[in-house]
């Protein structure tokens, strides 16, 4: 799991305009609760720091060491909520959870699809990704950068649930086991084909049956 540093200085006056005055001078809103806090504090970041970190991370979750200004001692956080311009897509608030070493936490991991499909690359499927994050429960030290699903022997109309998945060891996802992670589906022109051929083995087997009661007929003649 990555894990890079960040600075945060207390935040004084909440609202509207106290925020985007902050934004304007180059800071992003925060906020800091979970075990171990006992109030929610307010902070603000660097947006310089907090764009930087969050361009050089591959992850779907990143440990910061986060130091607040006037604090001697650093502490863990992850990222709980990153709230982002609806239009220029910049950073506008970030919700931080504190991390215990010793106290499970939730987050959510991204799932990551390898292989190519024997439904998509032999028979013509059309693979659909149904999840794209899972919520998860477990200790800091064993939380996955990502969750991966194999979909080599996948075939058209097949399909992997949660409760399919392999899980990390001591990590437990928080949905439903009979949620739907990806599935081969079959293309609507196989689906007209087989239908169309259908139709044609039953036309083809009421001619015989026609042609033998014809026979038989004329045999009693």
């Amino acid at each position: 799991m990555e894990q890079v540093n960040l600075t945060a200085w207390p935040r004084q006056g909440l609202g509207k305009e106290k925020s985007g005055r902050l934004r304007k001078e180059g800071f992003i809103p925060a906020v800091l609760y979970g075990p171990g806090i006992e109030n929610t504090v307010n902070l603000k970041l660097d947006t310089r720091e907090v764009d930087k970190a969050l361009s050089t991370h591959s992850s779907g979750n990143m440990f910061i060491n986060l130091s607040i200004d006037g604090d001697k001692k650093d502490i863990t956080v992850l990222i709980k909520q990153l709230d982002r311009h609806p239009a220029k897509d910049t950073v506008v608030h970030v919700d931080l959870i504190n991390v215990l070493k010793d106290h499970e936490i939730h987050a959510e991991v991204p799932i990551v699809l390898t292989g190519k499909s024997v439904g998509v690359v032999q028979q013509g499927g059309i693979l659909q990704q149904e999840q794209r994050i899972i919520n998860v429960e477990c200790l800091p030290s064993v939380l996955p950068d990502s969750i991966e699903v194999d979909v080599t022997p996948l075939e058209n109309g097949q399909s992997v649930h949660l409760k399919d998945l392999v899980m990390p060891e001591g990590v437990k996802f928080m949905e439903d086991p009979e949620l739907t992670v990806v599935l081969i589906a079959v293309p609507r022109t196989v689906v007209e084909k087989t239908a169309e051929e259908a139709e044609a083995e039953l036309a083809e087997s009421l001619k015989d049956d026609k042609a033998e009661a014809t026979e038989g007929e004329e045999k009693k003649d």
